[in-house]
């Protein structure tokens, strides 16, 4: 049979067949296009589209945030907003803390609970002077605006804060409780004109807005506590150790210069911080136990932060 189609094929050629023939030939039978659709079935196609049109757009609307920002927890609970001129430390679903600030003027902001300055990877939280108006960073002084601008100190941009939507307004119009949204980022250090402001009097609790920690919410630094507490921000007390290969744990104990029954911290910059000592041979740890607040992430431990002793209250 092929040799017969050879056979045929090499005679057509020889006969100067029309110069599209072959096209034909290879293409197929070139069929009169189709009449236009009836009215009936253009009324499908378009009721088709308009339905593809809307499944697309709830698509979009779920996925986009998703993939945009698909790290950071909202709370789908309502928050109340506190009086004019006051702020409330709260913390998210997940467990992070965020300020909810009611400004004079009757709008609201809510600012991430921890300051943008982090060596090392390090977090640190911060506090609420009423006295001054502004956002302290209690571990390292950096100072920032009730809006989370920079103001003053080490930090290299202002506060992160969140979107939120308004549930309910009080008699004055304000926003009376909102959901929290997702985080935005940080207005740029050089991007406010804002002034120097007065330092914080005081940094007690009684004299600052700062978030607490029941003691009896802080677990141990094993790998099996830290796993069994699920994802989400949790308080934990450990020593924070330094292998020489940079490695970085959160230690139950430490045993001559290794790490006993520890788990690992990601998102520290370890031989950064060994560097730092000046003796890059040997292990480094803090000289004592110290209470932490981190996040576990499907299985991770990561974004430490040092809690200092005033945040734990009895209980």
């Amino acid at each position: 049979m092929p040799d017969r189609w050879e056979e045929a094929s090499t005679r057509l050629r020889q006969l100067r067949p029309p110069q599209d023939l072959w096209h034909r030939i290879e293409d197929g039978p070139q069929l009169p296009p189709l009449p236009p659709p009836g009215r009936s079935r253009i009324t499908t196609i378009v009721a088709a589209l308009g339905i593809f049109a809307i499944v697309a757009a709830v698509l979009w609307a779920v996925i986009e945030p998703i993939g945009r920002h698909g790290d950071q927890v909202s709370s789908p609970d309502v928050v109340p907003v506190p009086p004019r001129g006051a702020v409330s430390a709260i913390f998210l679903e997940d467990g992070r803390p965020v300020f909810v600030v009611h400004h004079a003027d009757g709008s609201v902001s809510v600012v991430d609970g921890f300051s943008s300055h982090r060596p090392w990877g390090i977090l640190a939280f911060d506090g609420w002077c009423a006295s001054s108006r502004e956002f302290v960073d209690i571990s390292h002084g950096s100072r920032f605006d009730e809006y989370g601008a920079y103001e003053f100190g080490p930090a290299p941009s202002g506060l992160s804060t969140f979107a939120f939507t308004p549930v309910d307004m009080d008699e004055r119009g304000d926003p009376a409780s909102i959901t929290i949204g997702r985080m935005l980022a940080p207005a740029p250090r050089g991007s406010t004109t804002t002034s120097r402001a007065s330092a914080c009097r005081g940094t007690n609790p009684a004299q600052m807005v700062v978030h607490s920690f029941a003691e009896s919410s802080i677990i141990g630094s094993r790998p099996t506590s830290i796993a069994e507490a699920g994802n989400g921000w949790v308080a934990v007390r450990g020593t924070l150790h330094v292998a020489t290969t940079g490695m970085v744990q959160l230690c139950r104990d430490i045993v001559g210069t290794s790490c006993g029954d520890g788990t690992v911290v990601h998102g520290v910059d370890g031989i950064g911080m060994r560097d730092a000592t000046g003796d890059t041979a040997h292990a480094w740890s803090l000289p004592h136990t110290r209470l932490w607040f981190g996040r576990v992430r499907q299985g991770l431990f990561e974004e430490i932060a040092i809690l200092p002793p005033r945040m734990i209250r009895a209980g």
